[in-house]
C-alpha cells in the first residue's frame, strides 16, 4: 500500500515539473509587442559599425544590402529573411507563423494544466 502511495507521488511530480517546464518554454514570449510582427523591436545598423551577424558569414552573406546607408533590421526565423537567412531589411518583417499544435501556450494551458497553469 505504502509502496503505491509513493509511485503516484513519484508520478505525480514528474507530470507536474515536466508540465511547468514546457509551460515556460511556452509562455515565454510576452504577448505586448508593437507592429513588428512578433519579433521584437527593430535592431538599426549604419555604415562604420560592425556588420550584423548572419550565423554564416561564408555560406549565408549578406546580400543587396547598400554598406552607404542605414537600415532597419529584424532577426528572423531561419529561411524568413530577404538579405540573408535570417535577417529582413526594412520596416516591414513578414509575421511570424502560428505556434505549432500541441505546445502549452496562453490560450490551452488551463485546459492542459488545470490549476497548475501559472497566472499572469
Amino acid at each position: 500500500m505504502n509502496t503505491t502511495r509513493s509511485l503516484r507521488k513519484m508520478i505525480a511530480g514528474a507530470l507536474l515539473s515536466g508540465g511547468l517546464a514546457v509551460t515556460g518554454v511556452g509562455l515565454a514570449a510576452g504577448p505586448a509587442q508593437a507592429d513588428d510582427g512578433g519579433w521584437g523591436p527593430a535592431k538599426r545598423w549604419c555604415p562604420g559599425q560592425e556588420l550584423p551577424s548572419t550565423g554564416n558569414h561564408v555560406t549565408d552573406p549578406l546580400h543587396d544590402w547598400d554598406m552607404n546607408r542605414c537600415h532597419t533590421y529584424y532577426y528572423l526565423w531561419p529561411g524568413m529573411g530577404n538579405v540573408s537567412n535570417l535577417i529582413w531589411d526594412g520596416e516591414d518583417p513578414p509575421p511570424r507563423p502560428p505556434s505549432q499544435p500541441g505546445l502549452i501556450n496562453a490560450d490551452n494551458c488551463a485546459q492542459i494544466l488545470g490549476p497548475f497553469c501559472p497566472r499572469p
